[in-house]
């Protein structure tokens, strides 16, 4: 994006996908890209606000921590994250009915940005989903920086598309790991050797070679790439 921006200082705007769960999420890294639409100074146009409905059927114990500020619906505290931003230009969020709608509506009439306590249940709620029998990867790149991985394979990057996978059975997670993450000469989880060197300086001490065989399990299992 950073490269974008700054050979093409004509362009006006910017959409990303952006939302709560994406925001830290390392396949997906809206808060950097965010980040430099802002240093630019590019208005942002948002998609994704609900990760495509995702963030309205919650897991019970996130639901409970929406339904215990007495606020809005699960919906409104996806549109209104993502518009508390000050370089959010226009949210878009797809509606199917007029409730839907409408909801979008009283949630955006009196806008008002997160305040601290709704901060703090957005991050009880993506702590939640970030438990659910997902991969402990804290992305600390040590596997991929500090010895150098022979296939360069973008392991921490893996582990976040089938951690995102398992919890939201997203189509976009596989064009992601198809078509970006194993393109210009990074391998795919199923080119892993079993070297060994990346469970060296795991400070997790994940195997990370038993780990992959699942990533290559779930992707790339479908032959071709998406798109």
């Amino acid at each position: 994006m950073r490269q974008i921006l700054s050979e093409h200082p004509e362009i006006e705007l910017v959409q990303i996908q952006f939302n709560y769960v994406d925001y830290d999420d390392a396949s997906v890294e809206a808060r950097k890209v965010y980040e430099v639409c802002e240093e630019f100074g590019k208005p942002v146009v948002v998609m994704e606000p609900v990760k495509g409905g995702c963030l309205v059927k919650l897991p019970e114990e996130a639901d409970k921590i929406f339904r215990s500020l007495n606020g809005g619906s699960n919906a409104s505290y996806a549109v209104r994250f993502a518009a508390s931003f000050p370089n959010m230009a226009v949210v878009l969020s797809g509606m199917s009915n007029m409730e839907q709608m409408n909801d979008n509506i009283n949630a955006m009439a009196d806008f008002k940005p997160l305040d601290g306590r709704e901060m703090q249940a957005v991050k009880e709620v993506c702590g939640i989903f970030r438990s659910i029998g997902l991969v402990p990867c804290t992305s600390c790149r040590y596997c991929i920086e500090e010895n150098h991985c022979p296939k360069e394979i973008l392991i921490p990057d893996l582990f976040a598309s089938l951690n995102s996978k398992s919890i939201f059975h997203s189509w976009n997670t596989d064009f992601y790991y198809n078509n970006v993450l194993t393109k210009n000469g990074h391998g795919k989880a199923s080119d892993c050797i079993k070297c060994g060197m990346c469970e060296r300086v795991c400070p997790q001490h994940l195997d990370i070679r038993e780990l992959l065989e699942k990533v290559a399990a779930e992707f790339d299992k479908k032959g071709e790439p998406v798109g």
